[in-house]
């Protein structure tokens, strides 16, 4: 599925039986910058977010790793989330990020707000803060898996 903004799609695949959805998120991205896919069972936006996040390390290897939104000013560090996940790995191909992941068992739950996100800077392996108006502060909606 096209995302509506920031160049982005999001292909999942839920399973029913085993409640856990995998998932791509793909963002046209420069090589130095860092993207971002999550949901958010909380409510709408970033604060409460369960992110998956990728960023080129400084040595020019893709790395992955999931994060939780508590605030406006995030460490973005990796760190454990409300939802399990697992298999999270990233690429660079085309000049698009690509951010695979499993998400789940998910219970019941199957609708979920999201949100999307993109900086162009990485200090010290860790990414900078994004845009803070325009495309960036659109990028969030609701997502069913079924």
């Amino acid at each position: 599925m096209d995302l509506p903004v920031l160049q982005a799609s999001l292909h999942w695949n839920y399973s029913q039986l085993t409640t856990k959805v995998q998932i791509a998120y793909r963002a046209t991205q420069i090589p130095i910058g860092w993207i971002s896919w999550a949901l958010n069972p909380l409510g709408r936006g970033m604060i409460g977010s369960q992110a998956l996040l990728a960023l080129r390390h400084a040595n020019g290897s893709m790395i992955a790793y999931s994060t939780s939104i508590t605030s406006y000013n995030p460490s973005m560090l990796p760190g454990e989330l409300g939802i399990p996940v697992s298999d999270v790995s990233a690429e660079y191909v085309d000049q698009q990020m690509i951010i695979f992941g499993v998400l789940g068992p998910l219970g019941n739950r199957t609708s979920f707000n999201h949100v999307w996100q993109c900086g162009s800077t990485v200090s010290e392996n860790i990414p900078q803060v994004h845009p803070l108006s325009g495309q960036n502060v659109e990028s969030m909606g609701l997502i069913n898996f079924l």
